[in-house]
């Protein structure tokens, strides 16, 4: 009877054992170490066993993250990154947002002023897919021309038709109703040129002009009938096969 029941609780130990997990199965399984002060983290994270914690304390520079701010302020590393190692070293998506409160950025010193819907793309992408490498995290840091973000900068970086829509697609960020208007250039001893935005881009896109054949601003003082009959500026069209030729002057200027 004691052989039998001796049997029995040692099949009963070795069952239990054996689904229970063990020490280095937690340590492999559980959550990352949750640190709960600002001193424990810095001197709690395996990191800086080997790192320098010199390089993420120095002097904040404009426009980059500066944890030296932020650590001042109180903050540890664990409330903004998920530590796991070497393979997942990553910043909380909402842990910006806790404090930041941006939804939109207004660019109005510009003759296209737009808005930035910040919030919508913060839910698309984290803070890094943007910052510091395509802007600064400071408005107003990036003076931002159409040029460089046909030239994949800034916005371009994915506004490029395919991951994002294309940037040549400008009523997607632009209020084009503003440029149903004439330019008014002044010339003496012909008569004066109303040129037409309305009319031109109910026929062609914006890409088609800008900025292969005019800057995104007014070229007042630049063009001379010498560059147009030469194929430039207006020339480009008004060939006498897509447009008017530029010998019927009465076509444009006006007494």
């Amino acid at each position: 009877m004691r052989l039998i029941l001796s049997i029995l609780v040692s099949a009963l130990i070795l069952g239990c054992s054996s689904r229970l997990p063990s020490m280095d199965q937690k340590k492999s399984e559980g959550a990352p170490e949750k640190v709960v002060s600002r001193d424990e983290a810095i001197g709690g994270l395996p990191c800086f066993k080997c790192h320098s914690y010199q390089k993420f304390s120095g002097q904040p520079k404009k426009g980059i993250f500066s944890h030296q701010i932020h650590t001042k302020t109180g903050y540890h590393c664990n409330q903004c990154h998920d530590f796991q190692g070497h393979k997942h070293i990553t910043v909380n998506r909402d842990a910006c947002g806790r404090c930041h409160n941006i939804k939109t950025i207004a660019f109005n010193k510009t003759a296209m002023p737009a808005k930035f819907n910040h919030e919508a793309h913060a839910k698309a992408k984290g803070c890094r897919d943007c910052h510091p490498t395509v802007f600064l995290m400071k408005a107003g840091t990036a003076q931002i021309a159409m040029k460089d973000i046909y030239n994949r900068a800034y916005c371009g970086a994915c506004h490029n038709g395919k991951k994002a829509f294309s940037s040549s697609e400008c009523t997607k960020c632009h209020d084009m109703k503003k440029f149903d208007k004439e330019l008014a250039y002044k010339v003496d001893g012909v008569g004066n040129v109303k040129f037409s935005h309305k009319f031109h881009t109910s026929a062609f896109a914006c890409n088609d002009c800008h900025t292969k054949i005019f800057a995104m601003k007014k070229t007042q003082g630049k063009m001379k009938m010498d560059d147009i009959n030469a194929g430039k500026y207006c020339g480009a069209c008004h060939n006498g096969n897509v447009a008017a030729d530029p010998s019927d002057c009465s076509k444009c200027h006006k007494s």
